[in-house]
């Protein structure tokens, strides 16, 4: 196991029994340079039966992988709470950073201002889409930026977490109700960010099969397959979708039920998690 010798550590959520995804995010992480800790995933699947009843809220039913993904979280929260740690890098294994980020990394100097800030995320949750406050941003580094956000969005495999935002989770963490990445049901205000542009993370091919819920999808059944590694290629499909004019009829209507913040410059987050790397 490497140990991170930058003032970010950065921890990387891995199954044990998905050896080459291991493989592959380990060797991605040693090329760029970038030091990790290996957190081996709590395995859903091997959980007893009466120690999945004690930690669930009852009456609610959630993937078994799900449950692995959440507590294999919560365990690099305690590390950060027992070594003090402000900030910290939390990668699950299919994701792939940026060329960019070993210097992100090296330079990032801010650690207030939100729990989450994302360098990749889908552009919703569970609730609908997610979007970003033009105007309201942090210098996360020079030349990087990280943008409110209106809510969390449905995703895990490449965030930062502060140390405030891993202590209330941690506070709140049972009985589980939902997956690790939805938080409408916390008791307690959020603070949201994600680096928009430029993006410091992707996700691999390998981020069609999941562990987490009975989803997967074969590589090569994807529609226009070879074009999901350009970022362009979603740019021009949501053109066509008129994304960002409906969304952007969404806002104001969420404005006017007072669902979004009136005072804030809400745009629509771009489409992201979906570039394959």
């Amino acid at each position: 196991m490497s140990r991170p010798t930058s003032p970010i550590p950065t921890f990387v959520v891995s199954l044990a029994r998905a050896p080459e995804r291991r493989r592959q995010i380990t060797e991605h992480l040693s090329a760029m340079g970038i030091a990790y800790r290996l957190i081996d995933a709590v395995d859903g699947k091997t959980l007893p039966a009466d120690q999945v009843a004690r930690i669930v809220a009852p009456g609610i039913d959630i993937h078994p992988g799900a449950i692995g993904c959440y507590l294999s979280h919560l365990v690099i929260y305690e590390q950060m709470i027992a070594e003090g740690i402000p900030l910290a890098l939390v990668l699950e294994d299919d994701a792939r950073l940026s060329p960019q980020c070993p210097a992100f990394l090296k330079s990032v100097n801010h650690a207030e201002g939100f729990d989450y800030c994302f360098l990749d995320s889908d552009d919703h949750n569970d609730r609908g889409p997610i979007y970003y406050d033009r105007h309201d941003a942090v210098a996360m580094a020079p030349g990087v930026q990280a943008h409110r956000l209106s809510a969390g969005p449905q995703t895990t495999h490449a965030y930062m977490i502060t140390l405030a935002g891993a202590q209330k989770r941690l506070s709140h963490a049972y009985p589980i109700q939902k997956s690790i990445d939805l938080y409408d049901h916390l008791p307690y205000p959020i603070v949201f960010r994600a680096v928009v542009s430029p993006k410091m993370a992707w996700v691999s091919e390998q981020s069609l099969v999941s562990f987490t819920s009975s989803k997967s999808v074969a590589p090569e059944s994807l529609r226009f397959g070879a074009l999901r590694r350009f970022p362009l290629f979603y740019t021009l499909r949501d053109m066509l979708k008129l994304k960002a004019l409906r969304r952007s009829m969404a806002i104001r209507q969420l404005v006017a039920d007072g669902a979004l913040a009136a005072d804030r410059q809400w745009v629509p987050l771009p489409s992201g998690r979906e570039v394959l790397r």
